[in-house]
């Protein structure tokens, strides 16, 4: 029995693999996606030489969703099974393993020691700071939009009392506060996962 953790789904895990062959391969190629207002992952192209049958080519979507991720992973080694040996059949493809960095960007984030439950706690604060601030960003846009663009006609709609002026302050400061919320609450995690619980320091 070996101790070392999967890279991947087992064949029993995805009805896909049912009758299939494992093959290891290489990834060759990263394409980006195109110029979208929403800007997917990248395309990774795969190739493995399969005695006696020539050169599979396979394509698969990175498990990485930042656009432009795919590129380090060039050269990896992956391995994945499939059901026909045609060399063009680009979809006939389940990656069950990953090169170790992509597991390790897609591993749940579980600190271990002392610090684990603070560290939990700022990662929480953290990433209600970055809400805060990407929700800061779109409402400043469309203030903007409205006062600029529109010269107010697109509040006219909203209450008497309502005035873009201040919600444009309001939504500029709740992207400051935001950020700085965000990099403190990430600076704190990180001293949480470094140092030890001090109640526990020996006395």
């Amino acid at each position: 029995m070996g101790n070392g953790r999967s890279r991947g789904p087992s064949r029993s895990a995805d009805p896909r693999t049912a009758g299939s062959s494992l093959a290891a391969g290489v990834i060759d190629d990263a394409t980006e996606d195109g110029p979208s207002d929403v800007q997917g992952p990248d395309m990774l192209s795969i190739t493995a030489e399969v005695p006696g049958h020539g050169v599979l080519r396979r394509r698969v979507v990175c498990p990485l969703s930042m656009p432009g991720s795919g590129r380090r992973l060039v050269g990896r080694a992956v391995g994945f099974r499939h059901r026909r040996l045609d060399s063009d059949d680009v979809d006939d493809i389940v990656v069950v393993r990953w090169p170790d960095e992509v597991a390790e960007a897609l591993e749940p984030f579980r600190p271990q020691g002392p610090g684990a439950l603070r560290a939990r706690a700022w990662r929480f604060l953290a990433g209600c700071g970055a809400v805060t601030a990407v929700g800061g960003i779109l409402l400043t846009v469309v203030l903007l939009i409205g006062i600029v663009s529109t010269g107010g006609e697109l509040f006219a709609d909203l209450p008497p009392g309502f005035r873009p002026g201040v919600a444009l302050a309001v939504s500029a400061g709740a992207v400051v506060l935001g950020l700085c919320a965000f990099a403190f609450c990430e600076t704190r995690m990180s001293r949480a996962l470094s140092s030890p619980d001090p109640r526990r320091a020996p006395r």
